[in-house]
């Protein structure tokens, strides 16, 4: 079973997971509920865009960020596998040949992130060294759809917030990992002219495996000890002298 859940502003609205039918895995999709980028310098225009990569115009390198809340997950949930999709249609990649994206983890103030901190180099750099999630390599043109499979760091990651009582948002950096030199002309999801970054620009597909509780445990191995005494029983011959 797939829920597609869909996320605001407002974090404290949750997303609740299932497994189907009582079976012990299930499956999630969850688009960020917001997102924006930083440049070398610490500055951000406060926009949903994902720009990433090098400015030919005034040298300015761009690192992009995705949030996304992860609640609902019962203690005895845990994500399995995960993978980032990212949407077509969201602007152009600037450069002529392929460019790759990495994929980093977000250590920093989520709530500095997205607030919008000004002058902050630091949420710059987070969001593009730290620990790898993954990476893809993306035509030149126009964006369409693709898919990052996250690696095991990620889904480490992901199960810490999502069993974070207090604050269940998990963020993703992106960075651009082939940029030539200085003044490059080499973005990702670049927007131009009267055209509008998509809202949400992303989302996760999370696989969720439910792991039985003590108690059901106990149940299921006395199930089966019954289970075994009456095939026992049916199988006993009783003779008499």
């Amino acid at each position: 079973m797939i829920q597609i859940l869909k996320t605001s502003a407002a974090i404290g609205g949750a997303l609740l997971f299932s497994a189907a039918g009582g079976t012990a895995a299930s499956a999630a999709i969850i688009q960020n509920f917001d997102s924006g980028w930083y440049t070398n310098s610490g500055f951000t225009a406060g926009v949903n865009n994902i720009n990433v990569g090098s400015s030919n115009l005034n040298g300015a390198v761009y690192r992009n960020w995705l949030a996304f809340n992860i609640s609902g997950l019962a203690p005895n949930q845990k994500i399995t596998s995960a993978t980032l999709t990212f949407y077509g249609g969201n602007g152009v990649n600037t450069s002529s040949t392929s460019e790759t994206l990495g994929l980093f983890d977000y250590t920093g103030s989520i709530a500095s992130l997205i607030a919008n901190s000004q002058n902050n180099v630091g949420i710059f750099t987070d969001l593009g060294d730290g620990s790898s999630y993954g990476s893809a390599v993306v035509a030149p043109g126009a964006i369409q759809q693709f898919s990052i499979p996250l690696n095991q760091a990620a889904i480490s990651n992901l199960n810490i917030a999502a069993q974070n009582k207090s604050d269940s948002r998990f963020v993703i950096g992106g960075s651009l990992q082939s940029i030539s030199g200085p003044f490059a002309n080499e973005q990702l999801f670049a927007i131009f002219g009267p055209r509008v970054a998509l809202t949400p620009a992303a989302a996760l597909e999370i696989d969720i495996a439910t792991v039985p509780e003590p108690a059901s445990w106990a149940m299921m191995i006395a199930g089966f000890g019954m289970a075994g005494t009456a095939v026992r029983r049916r199988q006993t011959k009783v003779r008499f002298a």
